[in-house]
This record gives structure tokens, sequence and C-alpha cells, in this order.
């Protein structure tokens, strides 16, 4: 049974989008000549250190600082728009997600309820929840095997780095998801 929504599910949801999105940005930078950069990326070992490069760089040059190709602008943009300003864009995340659960959540009880499984919002649902739900649920089995964190345990961490990301402890958007080192 599908239990209604909740802040911790949001919470994981916006912590899990920065890394994501900066990891992606990391991969997908291959300018023609190798750069600082490019080689400090190709360096590393762990997709946390390629997202904390690229944040840095977001940070000090702004989406024009990657040359990414035209497919990708809009997501170094929100990057770098999240790297400035990480209080207010993860709470802007959080809202989303929790739209998209709410609406998935309604449709399901649409089709338990009413028995609407030709339902016009069941195609938007699915597409919108069903990779932010795998994500989360992705997380939550990688901290359990990994750190042997209770989801509950899990959804707290986050809650709490969500609330402390940039702020006097230098949590970092790349270390949402774990301590830091």
């Amino acid at each position: 049974m599908l239990a209604r929504p909740g802040a911790a599910d949001a919470a994981a949801e916006s912590a899990l989008l920065p890394r994501a999105e900066l990891t992606t940005l990391a991969h997908r930078r291959q300018p023609a000549q190798p750069d600082a950069l490019s080689e400090a990326v190709a360096a590393c070992t762990a997709n946390r250190e390629r997202a904390r490069l690229v944040a840095d760089a977001l940070r000090v040059g702004g989406p024009e600082a990657l040359a990414l190709k035209y497919t990708d602008t809009a997501a170094a943009q929100r990057m770098a728009a999240l790297v400035q300003n990480p209080g207010t864009q993860l709470a802007e995340v959080n809202h989303a997600f929790r739209i998209a659960m709410r609406r998935l959540y309604r449709t399901r009880n649409i089709i338990l309820h009413g028995g609407a499984t030709q339902g016009v919002a069941l195609n938007a649902s699915l597409r919108t929840a069903a990779p932010l739900l795998g994500a989360g649920l992705d997380r939550i089995v990688h901290a359990s095997y990994t750190e042997g964190l209770d989801p509950l345990d899990l959804a707290a961490r986050t809650e709490v780095a969500l609330q402390l990301v940039d702020g006097a402890t230098g949590l970092s958007t790349v270390d949402l998801l774990e301590p830091p080192h």
C-alpha cells in the first residue's frame, strides 16, 4: 500500500537533485581542448568529488564556465542558481516534489477507490513521479546497505542537512546525502 507522501520524502528528493544533476553535468562536459576542470573531473574516483568540482566552477563562473552543449544549458543554469542560493532553490525543488507526490497519491486513490484506470492524470502522474520515487528508493537502499542507516534516520539526517546547507556549518549542496568526510 502506498502511504501518503510526507515531508521526509520531499526532503530526500531535494537532497538527491543537486549531486545527481552536478554529476551529469560533469560527465557531459567535454571541451574540445582539455582544460583544468576536465582534467580534474577525469582524475576523480567518486561522483561526489566530480559534483563538487562542477559546483565550484558554477559558483565562480556561472553556467558559462562549463561550456556545455545547448541541450545542457538549462540544467547548468538551474545548478548555477542552486549553488548561489541553495536554501531558496532547494525549497522550490521540495515544493515541486510534494506536488508530484500528491498528484500520484490522488491518482492512486482514483484508481483504487474509484476503479478508474484510464484517467487523464494517470500518465502525467507516472511520468513525473516514477523517476523521483525510483531515485528516492535507490538512495534509501544505498544508505541501508552501505551505512546501515534506517530510512527514518536517513530522512531525519536529510531534513537537517537541508536546514544547514551553506550556513555556518559549511555544509555544501554536494554533501546533503552523506556527511562530509
